[in-house]
């Protein structure tokens, strides 16, 4: 797993109005910059 993974046991464990909020902090296009950016280092 990556550093960005997280596990979950259970489906009924996955806190999605979390995820949700997490995943609305960032723009679609600075989350593609971070990970080209990324991808290039390797």
């Amino acid at each position: 797993m990556g550093k960005s993974c997280i596990r979950f046991k259970k489906v009924d464990q996955i806190p999605y109005e979390l995820i949700a909020e997490l995943v609305q902090k960032m723009e679609v296009q600075r989350w593609i910059d971070i990970y080209e950016k990324d991808i290039k280092k390797k």
